[in-house]
């Protein structure tokens, strides 16, 4: 019998997934690992609202096949969703795909062949690497800072290497939470252009900004060699798998035929439903709701940090997102703790998690506040800084 093919081995169970695994026993832990919306934010009421209004708008064709690009009302509600953020590309390079991940996992079928690098920030968000690999690509972490990507290493990187890929996230970034200046998204965009290679940027954060000023998206400074993909599951609803992807026509062809063989188009229903959501008075309230909430979230975090996590240990305070970046002492093993936390009641990822070459620095923690209750947050932190002062 034969075996699993390269690519199911590339995406195999792995240490997040046995995490996962085992807060699904414990409820009990205060889980910091989960990188996912607030269930008591999940507006249940709201989308029972929504499908109840787009059956008035729409009747009975939103539960019909549709087009593989994307249902038509929604695909205009994301081209003012998008041009909002700086990307006033035509609507014939916009795509609603299924969720954030769908869109990623196309452009990836359409760019990648078995032995293709990849490169990728240091660190990066780990399951995007496991994508990558699945499609037999080799990928490469570029040195990067509280900035983000180094254009230098980014350079040097190009030249090294045949690179059919770049996958950044430049704004609240998961894992680390920074966000990439406009001035480094220019310098970045001008060796991206110089060296004629394709860019995903993944922007599924950006609404969920708590302080500072919006910023551009990489996009408008790179708008012929960038894929833009966002998503409404950090603000509407994740079951819904809605996600937008802006690309160059040429590439959007080959998505779509790729598309066809995967699952035909993004549910007609859910695509309805956040047409109706998007634009509307209801998205307004929605997301001030949930950013209020993580904003208060992340100052009860961060005021936690300062109370108890011992000497020697500092973190990236981001301006939004869902993510803040710990870091230890050079001889500080995280990834030693994880098993230890479960058993004393608080759930973290280590940072050795989210980055591509092998022997990442070991002194590195994700903590994921948005699911967290924010009652919760001043007891976990307090038995994590435990662990950490212990160890």
């Amino acid at each position: 019998m034969a075996g699993p093919s390269q690519g199911a081995t590339a995406v195999s169970s792995g240490p997040i997934d046995d995490m996962f695994a085992a807060l699904s026993r414990r409820p009990d832990v205060i889980s910091f690992a989960v990188g996912a919306p607030d269930p008591a934010l999940l507006p249940g009421q709201l989308v029972a609202s929504l499908a109840a209004d787009a059956f008035a708008e729409y009747g009975n064709s939103m539960l019909q096949y549709g087009q593989t690009r994307g249902f038509a009302p929604l695909l205009e509600k994301a081209h003012s969703l998008l041009a909002g953020r700086g990307i006033t590309c035509s609507p014939e390079r916009l795509h609603i795909a299924t969720g954030g991940s769908g869109a990623l996992h196309s452009v990836c079928m359409a760019l990648l062949d078995k032995g293709a690098v990849v490169l990728v920030e240091t660190p990066t968000y780990g399951p995007a690497v496991k994508v990558f690999r699945s499609h037999g690509a080799i990928v490469v972490g570029v040195e990067s800072d509280q900035c983000g990507i180094r254009p230098e290493a980014l350079d040097a990187a190009l030249a090294q290497y045949d690179v059919a890929l770049v996958y950044l996230l430049p704004t609240f970034q998961n894992p680390t939470g920074r966000t990439m200046s406009a001035d480094r998204r220019r310098h970045v965009a001008d060796v991206i252009i110089r060296h004629g290679v394709m860019v995903v940027e993944d922007d599924v954060y950006v609404d969920l900004r708590y302080r500072g000023e919006p910023l551009p998206a990489f996009w408008a400074f790179a708008p012929q060699n960038t894929v833009y993909i966002t998503s409404l599951s950090k603000t509407l609803a994740p079951a819904l798998r809605i996600g937008i992807a802006a690309m160059p026509v040429d590439l959007l062809q080959d998505v779509l035929a790729l598309k066809q063989g995967i699952d035909m188009q993004t549910s007609t229903f859910n695509q309805a439903v956040a047409a109706t959501f998007l634009g509307s008075e209801a998205e307004t309230a929605h997301v001030t709701r949930i950013v209020e909430s993580y904003a208060l979230k992340l100052a009860t975090l961060t005021a936690a940090l300062e109370k108890h996590l011992p000497p020697g240990f500092s973190w990236i305070e981001p301006e939004g997102g869902m993510f803040v970046w710990l870091e230890g002492p050079s001889d500080f093993a995280a990834d030693t703790l994880a098993a230890r936390g479960l058993e004393a009641g608080v759930a973290f990822l280590p940072g050795t998690l989210f980055y591509a070459d092998a022997n990442p620095p070991r002194n590195r923690i994700r903590l994921s506040f948005a699911n967290v209750p924010n009652s919760e947050i001043d007891r976990g932190i307090e038995l994590l800084a435990a662990l950490c002062e212990a160890s």
